[in-house]
């Protein structure tokens, strides 16, 4: 049966009212964190003072922190190097499923690979990886979901980046992954085997700085809070309050903050570093820095998203500037909705259709002994939801 439209028309005008009245508290709290962030920008100690104060006496913290560059910074579009090398990855994945007649988990990763200015046809791969038992069951023998799958993805991403860097290759050679660079952020993963795969990819990461690899994650549309939660611990210091990152009156997308100040094609934000701290966070992981940029090829019309890096990028003279050009123009390519098309390209490699998924069923069930195929039944809500 089909959306009761009548049922909607009777509560849209409600629906309307509530959004706008949301809409207006969002306008409010933007104006009081662009106040804050005037006032933050005029005394960099004392907000620097507060961060660090945090750092010390909260063990939960999820906020960005200045670096050398004034908190109000907004750079221009620098100038692209003629060659370079870029690399693209982006995975998919088969999550487990009860109500498949098999229980089963794939991850599949796309990659392109392109020597920028040399005319050389782009390198592409698709490696897909078939989980073991051990990694689709918990340790409670329960099936793992979309997050726990999204982690294992994360960490074959890294896996063929790694193999995809040679030394042939055009420097500076940068590679992009979707999403934050620190696999951190899924952090409701519970036991050693969120840790297990952090310390792999931060012993990857180790390794591609060793080989002056610049990685970079690509955020887009983000809606994180770390200018915000930055700005709740410097009111806080200010008014002689106990420090709290976490105030909802001031929580607001990074980029609601930021669009007036990117107001021109290709600008950046200040560089800030990523404070994420947790209990659970493993020793060894990544410093990240980040910048807020605006893709927008129109004036006056910015469109806000965060690059993050490892933070000794920044440590590096010029290295910035490179990333901060190569991933502006390799989003123009697709200019009416910028996104840098390699890691477009990258995500239709990797995609995982419903049909090639069922495909990959039949192929893993033809290979079982026929006495345990009684226990090869797709569950009747699947099947019924399958019917036309």
């Amino acid at each position: 049966m089909p959306v009761n439209y009548a049922q909607l028309e009777h509560s849209q005008g409600q629906f309307a009212a509530q959004y706008a009245a949301w809409q207006a508290e969002q306008a409010a709290r933007s104006e009081e964190l662009k106040g804050l962030l005037a006032d933050a920008a005029s005394d960099p100690d004392l907000l620097r003072q507060a961060i660090e104060e945090a750092e010390q006496q909260l063990t939960n913290l999820y906020l960005a922190k200045p670096t050398s560059e004034p908190i109000l910074t907004h750079r221009p579009l620098p100038q692209a190097p003629g060659s370079y090398t870029l690399i693209a990855a982006d995975g998919s994945q088969i999550v487990p499923n009860r109500h498949r007649a098999l229980q089963f988990g794939v991850v599949n990763v796309g990659l392109i690979k392109v020597h920028i200015g040399s005319g050389e046809a782009p390198e592409i791969r698709v490696e897909t990886e078939l989980l073991a038992m051990d990694q689709i069951l918990s340790s409670e023998g329960t099936l793992i979901g979309e997050d726990e799958v999204a982690l294992l993805r994360d960490l074959a991403e890294r896996k063929l980046i790694r193999q995809a860097v040679s030394p042939e290759d055009l420097e500076p050679i940068i590679t992009l992954t979707d999403g934050p660079l620190d696999v951190f952020y899924r952090s409701t993963i519970q036991g050693d085997r969120g840790q297990q795969v952090q310390q792999e990819v931060f012993e990857i990461d180790q390794d591609l700085r060793r080989r002056g690899v610049v990685t970079a994650g690509y955020i887009d549309k983000p809606g994180s809070a770390m200018l915000s939660r930055m700005l709740a611990i410097f009111h806080c210091k200010r008014q002689g309050l106990p420090l709290e990152s976490n105030n909802r009156e001031l929580n607001l997308s990074d980029r609601f903050v930021l669009q007036e100040i990117l107001r021109l094609p290709g600008e950046r934000s200040a560089i800030f570093e990523a404070i994420t701290r947790s209990a659970r966070k493993p020793a060894n992981s990544l410093p990240v820095a980040f910048f807020y940029l605006n893709v927008s090829g129109v004036a006056d019309e910015p469109y806000l998203t965060r690059v993050e890096f490892p933070l000794w990028v920044s440590q590096v003279p010029g290295l910035v500037d490179k990333l901060h050009a190569v991933i502006y123009k390799e989003a123009q390519v697709l200019d009416s909705h910028p996104y840098p098309y390699l890691l477009h390209r990258s995500h239709e490699l990797a995609i995982v259709k419903r049909i090639e998924a069922d495909e990959v069923e039949v192929m893993l069930q033809s290979q079982l002994d026929p006495q345990f195929r009684i226990h090869q039944q797709r569950s009747n809500k699947d099947y019924l939801k399958g019917l036309s």
